[in-house]
């Protein structure tokens, strides 16, 4: 049985829990309050058990109300976003995740760092708690904790760090089978940086070698910065896809360019994010920008030519589709249909400049 309930008590009865524990002569908070809070907020009416007990070793912040929230979620109406780095996008928080996780809870997950997200998603979504947790290994991946924290929550979000780390300690664990529980039940799911990077069908990974530099793997086919794993996440939005941060600020063009030149049968497409922005994903598909800059979409068609792709070779490619979304342009990803003209843009490692045209932004 799911309980229905509108955000804004909790918010006033967490508030007051948290006056009364803060007085001068008072150590607990009220327990008739907390007993309120449990009537709200009760992990076995929400059908996933009483939250495990934490392993020693698994270093856990957490602000607000950290019991289960119980929401009934609009599987359609959730969404994936994808974020490109730097300051994170208020808008897409406040828009997009606050409406839809009504109050709900939200998980942090990341293999390093600390609580910097803890205080600015419980504000900017109106969240009843916010958990960030560091699964540094498989072992801790795979813990009750683990799984029940991300099954719980309405609301999963991947902070930057390193998409190696993500894809070693977690893609074959009980996060990995958490996350698609919780895509299924209608959770949104986002991440920035290296948190967009593992949440394509196909999902750049340089395995810790390094990061790859679009003058340099346009230089030689086999540049030891390319390597690639399967689908993490598995959202069928996200089907054919390929993701790429820090996009237009960091010259990624090439890099992307030469993905795709890696798997000319897969019909690829490249969902590159800039700094300071954001992509939000329907589930039908459909695309919304926010924030600051652009979003890149690369894709070939029957006019595309990957003409020189052998290892030790500078990259030939000629005539990508490249579409720049702005805030307020629209991309289906299925059907590709978009009020976006084109724009025809062809790589050649062996030119200065590699781009033609010389400015493919």
């Amino acid at each position: 049985m799911k309980i229905n309930w509108f955000p804004q008590t909790l918010v006033v009865l967490y508030s007051i829990v948290m006056l009364q524990g803060c007085g001068s002569n008072i150590s607990d908070p009220d327990p008739t309050l907390l007993s309120e809070l449990e009537a709200l907020a009760n992990a076995e009416a929400c059908g996933y058990g009483p939250r495990p007990d934490k392993p020693a070793n698994l270093t856990r912040y957490a602000v607000g109300y950290t019991g289960d929230v119980c929401v009934e979620l609009e599987e359609q109406q959730a969404g994936i976003i994808l974020m490109g780095g730097s300051t994170d996008v208020d808008a897409v928080f406040v828009e997009k995740v606050r409406p839809h996780i009504q109050g709900g809870n939200i998980v942090v997950l990341r293999t390093r760092g600390g609580a910097g997200y803890n205080d600015y998603l419980l504000h900017s979504t109106q969240a009843a708690s916010v958990e960030t947790l560091i699964v540094d290994s498989r072992d801790k991946a795979n813990t009750e904790y683990v799984d029940w924290a991300i099954r719980s929550a309405e609301f999963i979000w991947f902070a930057g760090g390193d998409q190696s780390e993500y894809i070693r300690y977690w893609q074959g664990t009980a996060v990995q089978d958490a996350l698609h529980y919780a895509y299924q039940k209608g959770a949104i799911i986002g991440g920035t940086s290296a948190g967009n990077a593992i949440l394509g069908e196909l999902v750049y990974n340089p395995d810790g070698v390094g990061s790859a530099v679009s003058s340099e793997v346009a230089a030689d086919f086999c540049d030891a910065n390319i390597k690639f794993s399967g689908d993490f996440l598995q959202a069928p939005m996200l089907r054919g896809t390929i993701t790429d941060t820090h996009f237009k600020q960091r010259d990624r063009m090439g890099r992307l360019m030469t993905f795709l030149a890696h798997h000319p049968d897969r019909d690829l497409t490249g969902i590159a994010v800039s700094e300071q922005t954001a992509l939000w994903v329907e589930r039908n598909g459909w695309t919304d920008v926010f924030g600051q800059h652009e979003v890149y979409i690369v894709r070939a068609d029957a006019q595309t030519r990957y003409q020189q792709t052998e290892c030790g070779q500078p990259v030939i490619i000629s005539d990508l589709l490249r579409y720049r979304l702005t805030p307020g342009d629209r991309y289906q990803l299925g059907s590709h249909q978009t009020g976006v003209e084109p724009l025809r843009i062809s790589l050649d490692g062996s030119q200065s400049p590699i781009y033609q045209p010389s400015n493919p932004y």
